[in-house]
């Protein structure tokens, strides 16, 4: 097993428990308790976790509260609309195109080119973006829906998504934390991974205060996309860190 999944392995116990032996997690992950005591000491030097007699707890500060879509719109919306252009770059005239919920993706119809695409969101206000514009087919996908983002999540939604094929998918999360992509509500997770299984082309939107972050639910890792999509404020060590993973647009 690569460290990095033991280190996923081990928040998730974490994020579960929030105080885990050593002996537990080696048990869990069948290795030895000298290696998991390595992990716990790579990840307390990352400020991941602390590490306490026999154990480990996870810090209060990596999982944040999960901001409402009216509190998200007013942050760094400049920072947002330098991203949104990025994305609308990397989308071409006949893609099939999955747009997912986010304060950021809403605003790359403003930056739109093309002359005709098919897109596909969960989102209620990406859908109220498109819905008026003749040059786009446009599909929103139902489900159980979920006011804090405006996005439809659940069986539904997911069960529909995993039936098509995706040109590009452009996904926002809430954290990326070494090879590990998270946000913070399972049932957005699952159906991002499901999507993101079926898109040619995978692209996170993140912008950089999200890097060396993880929220609850991790969902895919980032060596399995095409890049990330940031800003221009990411520094240069954080550059070479994500860069080992998949390349990097700012």
């Amino acid at each position: 097993m690569l460290k990095e999944e033991r280190h996923s392995i081990i928040i998730d116990l974490l994020n579960a428990k929030g105080i885990v032996k050593v002996k537990d997690i080696a048990e869990a992950i069948n290795v030895t308790e000298m290696t998991v005591r390595r992990d716990l000491q790579d990840l307390d030097n990352k400020g991941v976790l602390k590490r306490i007699r026999g154990g480990a707890q996870l810090n209060n500060i990596t999982i944040e509260k999960e901001l409402s879509h009216v509190e998200k719109q007013s942050i760094n919306i400049e920072l947002k609309r330098s991203i949104a252009k990025n994305i609308a770059k990397n989308i071409s005239d006949g893609d099939s195109i999955f747009l997912g919920p986010g304060t950021t993706i809403e605003l790359v119809y403003e930056y739109m080119t093309a002359s005709y695409l098919k897109v596909v969101t969960n989102s209620i206000y990406v859908f109220n973006k498109f819905v008026d514009d003749p040059r786009y087919e446009l599909i929103l996908i139902g489900g159980s829906y979920r006011s804090r983002t405006g996005a439809f999540v659940g069986s539904i939604a997911n069960d529909t998504l995993s039936r098509m094929n995706i040109n590009k998918a452009f996904i926002g999360v809430n954290g990326i934390y070494d090879n590990v992509i998270s946000n913070s509500n399972e049932d957005e997770g699952m159906i991002q991974a499901t999507i993101l299984d079926r898109a040619t082309e995978k692209y996170i939107v993140a912008d950089s205060s999200k890097l060396n972050k993880h929220d609850f639910y991790q969902f895919y890792k980032l060596e399995n996309v095409t890049a990330i999509i940031t800003d221009e404020h990411i520094s240069s060590e954080n550059i070479e860190k994500y860069s080992k993973y998949t390349k990097l647009y700012f």
